[in-house]
């Protein structure tokens, strides 16, 4: 059985002892304990999977590098409908304390997790930053799912520059007789209507 995650951790004492976290969290502490995600979603549809593994490199950076997986539930700005989103998040992080360290971390390639002074911090704060950072922009369907999922109809009302969402769209050049009689009209009063009908004799 796969422990909880802590609630606090000592990030000094975890990567000189090279501590790794395995785990679970539950869809119950999710909702509990991420409120910035909860904000950000419409819902999450299980659990949340983690492995951290701490440690220090030749230049002494502290670091925790891992994965998190999480399945959210997002509202597509396409079609408005919800849809599920598998999201993936490979962590790469140093912790820093101050400019030099930020700098030397960012030059080996490492993602940054500020601590300032603090040498306690809560894990679940890190995983919580890098599913946010994962979430799309704009949330849409993925373009495999559009066609069975994503299925955005519009309909022409006065001119094709004019659409919108409600049924399906009509490219058909033909005139009704309405609209030959809007045409009309509008020739009548238009003032180089004149100028047409001489061009034409």
């Amino acid at each position: 059985m796969k422990e909880r995650i802590p609630q606090r951790i000592d990030y000094h004492r975890y990567t000189e002892q090279g501590v790794k976290l395995d785990g679970i969290m539950s869809k119950t502490e999710c909702d509990k304990d991420l409120p910035r995600l909860n904000e950000a979603i419409i819902d999450n549809t299980g659990d949340i999977h983690y492995h951290l593994a701490f440690d220090t490199d030749v230049l002494g950076n502290r670091y925790v590098t891992g994965q998190v997986k999480a399945q959210v539930v997002l509202q597509c700005q396409r079609c408005m409908d919800d849809f599920k989103l598998d999201l993936k998040c490979d962590i790469s992080i140093a912790f820093v304390k101050n400019e030099f360290e930020q700098n030397q971390a960012e030059d080996s390639g490492y993602d940054i997790f500020w601590l300032e002074t603090k040498q306690l911090f809560d894990p679940r704060v890190l995983i919580e930053d890098e599913l946010l950072l994962a979430l799309p922009q704009i949330p849409m369907h993925l373009e495999s799912e559009i066609g069975l999922a994503c299925d955005v109809t519009v309909q022409i009302i006065g001119d094709k520059s004019n659409l919108t969402e409600e049924s399906h769209i009509n490219t058909d050049d033909t005139m009704t007789g309405d609209t030959m009689n809007s045409a009309e009209q509008n020739d009548k009063e238009n003032p180089f209507a004149i100028l047409k009908q001489l061009k034409n004799k």
